[in-house]
């Protein structure tokens, strides 16, 4: 099989993620996107984040009526900081045989380098890289694949500042996902 990984915080997930995921899919003839949020990012330490299991159902929400999505609570579970490569080991040690894929935006293409073992990570897996946030094709040490996906401008954190300013986050999450925050008043 050949599986997607897009890993990322999801606080919250938004259409972007849904669109990148979506377009690779089709695009690289990928099998399955497993969403993985992190447990403890280690490139937010010391940033507020909402708890593992939100993130996660969230997440179930945004994907139950695609199926070509499924969700990974790997790295929540996981304690200490969550890792790419730990995830990817865990992974292809559980389900051997599957070829890998892990998405990013081109925004974070550039820093993938200070990742934990990344030379490692290159190298087990293909790392396919999507346009976000006016960052397109960009030139780094390593190999990637890059996907053309329609441009969207929106972020986690515009989502939590609008729902902190009351202002409405429909058509930015899924339907189910704005519902859920505003049940549980999150980013309040």
């Amino acid at each position: 099989m050949r599986i997607g990984l897009m890993g990322g915080t999801f606080d919250p997930i938004h259409i972007g993620h849904l669109v990148a995921a979506s377009v690779v899919h089709d695009e690289l003839k990928l099998d399955q996107v497993i969403f993985i949020p992190a447990g403890l990012p280690w490139q937010k330490s010391g940033t507020p984040i909402s708890r593992g299991e939100d993130r996660l159902q969230m997440v179930d929400l945004a994907i139950s009526a695609d199926a070509r999505f499924t969700s990974s609570d790997i790295e929540i579970k996981r304690p200490g900081p969550t890792y790419a490569i730990d995830t990817v080991k865990e992974l292809m040690a559980d389900q051997a045989g599957h070829e890998y894929f892990w998405i990013v935006g081109a925004d974070a293409l550039e820093s993938m380098p200070t990742w934990q073992n990344f030379k490692e990570l290159a190298d087990l897996i293909t790392i396919v890289a999507v346009n976000r946030n006016g960052a397109g094709q960009i030139k780094v040490d390593f190999d990637y694949v890059f996907v053309q996906i329609p441009e969207i401008q929106i972020s986690a954190t515009q989502i939590r500042n609008r729902v902190k300013a009351n202002k409405p986050v429909a058509y930015l999450v899924a339907d189910p996902v704005g519902k859920f925050i505003t049940n549980s008043e999150l980013y309040k």
